[in-house]
């Protein structure tokens, strides 16, 4: 299940989007440095869920008899919230700077 959802999140959208060119996912995944607002909308939300599943895993050896700790289901509610948060943030991040480039052109 975990894979399935950092699967779900972070490769299928970023594959619709770049294809099989591997020099545009070197540059959005490994150096983060991507261009235009598609690309950010790609990229901050797949490093969400990474993160996600990251956070999601601290509380996992604390005490295996609660049914909430039981693997996978802290890694995916960490995925799947990190996935959404990076993604209100990188609409917010979009948002903000087509609004600049707006007020830039009058």
């Amino acid at each position: 299940m975990l894979i399935k959802a950092n699967f779900k999140h972070s490769t299928v959208p970023a594959s619709c989007v770049l294809g099989s060119s591997w020099a545009d996912w070197r540059r959005i995944f490994a150096q983060t440095k991507p261009n235009g607002s598609i690309e950010y909308l790609i990229c901050l939300p797949a490093h969400g869920a990474v993160i996600g599943a990251w956070f999601g895993a601290w509380p996992m050896p604390l005490d295996w008899e609660r049914p909430w700790q039981e693997w996978p289901i802290s890694v995916s509610y960490g995925t799947i919230a990190g996935y959404l948060v990076a993604l209100v943030a990188s609409l917010g991040f979009v948002l903000s700077c087509f609004r600049s480039l707006h007020i830039k052109s009058e």
